[in-house]
């Protein structure tokens, strides 16, 4: 049977856990302040689809933001990293091997059953650290990290997909990996995307 790397990523990390504290903010656009209350550094998916960019300095997009109604918080790392730690140790108990990568991702190994088919188990995940913490995540699966993190890109924007994608049983992958533009590709920077367009 083979092996499956599995990459977890909470969506919208810090707005995400801010919501779930404060059952207000659900489904209502939120961003999330740096420290000092400085630059956008988190966006509620309400608030990406509205186009507001990440990073932008706050007092530059007060008024549009206020206009909106869109809640604004200043960050609380506290608070991140105690849902970060719950959210570890439930993946730890949900897979054979886990790597932590950042405060809301992390790589993962599965042996793959039978059938090939991983969606039940990771349907059964997503369930399990909502049901837990209260925050949504996106399971991306493949055949190496490159591709476990292309095919969560996948689940993201594809929403018949329930935040879920493997793409390492998918004979054609080229139909999907057309959806990606090359400097979204995770080790792909500027320069390398250049000489990759210019190819």
């Amino acid at each position: 049977m083979s092996q499956a790397i599995i990459q977890i990523d909470c969506n919208n990390f810090y707005a995400s856990c801010e919501q779930m504290i404060d059952p207000s903010l659900r489904g209502k656009g939120v961003v999330i302040l740096s420290n000092n209350d400085g630059c956008i550094i988190s966006r509620s998916s309400e608030v990406r689809k509205l186009g507001i960019p990440m990073g932008i300095p706050y007092y530059k997009i007060k008024q549009k933001l206020n206009r909106l109604n869109i809640a604004v918080r200043s960050s609380n790392f506290e608070l991140y990293g105690d849902l970060s730690n719950r959210l570890m140790d439930i993946l730890k108990e949900s897979c054979e091997e886990l790597e932590i990568y950042s405060i809301d991702e992390a790589f993962a190994s599965i042996t793959r059953p039978k059938d090939q088919n991983l969606n039940p188990w990771a349907k059964q995940l997503r369930a399990l650290v909502y049901q837990n913490i209260g925050i949504p995540i996106s399971i991306g699966i493949g055949n190496s990290k490159v591709q476990s993190k292309v095919a969560n890109h996948i689940a993201k924007i594809i929403e018949k997909n329930a935040g879920i994608f493997d793409i390492g049983i998918i004979q054609n992958k080229d139909n999907y990996l057309n959806l990606i533009e090359i400097e979204k590709v995770w080790g792909v920077g500027r320069e390398m995307s250049k000489w990759f367009r210019r190819r």
